[in-house]
């Protein structure tokens, strides 16, 4: 079965995004493969935090959304925006990707106590994420879930 591509979008507090990102990679390999975008450059002190979690950091830049709207990029099967500046840049995606919203509460302080609660709100959320079924006949499932991400009995 062919990785899902997931790509996280947060404008107004790209720290978020990477942190994302570096989670994904980390407990979501090899059934999810992540891709990160946001407004800014990588922050250093957000790339000691995750390294000292023992996430992966060598690959993580901020990349601008529009390189992932080129006709060459990945195809994207979900788009989960972190920020609420983000959710209004996906009109029209090309390959018609499930979208999610997650709202994460952005501190542009950037002290390690609200790097902290976003990874571990992140770290929460993605490994919800990752538990859930995927496959041809249950993206519509995973969708769902992913949006509320509530419990649902099947």
């Amino acid at each position: 079965m062919n990785a899902l591509n997931v790509l996280f979008v947060c404008e107004e507090n790209c720290p978020l995004s990477l942190m994302a990102r570096a989670i994904l990679t980390s407990v979501g390999a090899p059934r999810f493969r992540a891709f990160s975008a946001g407004a800014c450059a990588a922050h250093p002190d957000v790339l000691d935090f995750l390294a000292g979690y023992d996430l992966p950091v060598a690959d993580l830049r901020g990349r601008p959304l529009q390189d992932f709207r080129r006709p060459d990029a990945p195809h994207m099967d979900f788009i989960i925006t972190l920020c609420e500046a983000a959710r209004h840049e996906l009109a029209d995606w090309p390959g018609d990707p499930f979208v999610a919203h997650w709202n994460i509460r952005a501190d542009d302080a950037g002290t390690e106590e609200s790097h902290r609660d976003q990874f571990w709100t992140l770290m929460r959320r993605i490994k919800i994420f990752t538990s859930l079924p995927h496959g041809e006949i249950n993206k519509r499932i995973l969708h769902r879930r992913a949006v509320t991400l509530q419990p649902s009995y099947l």
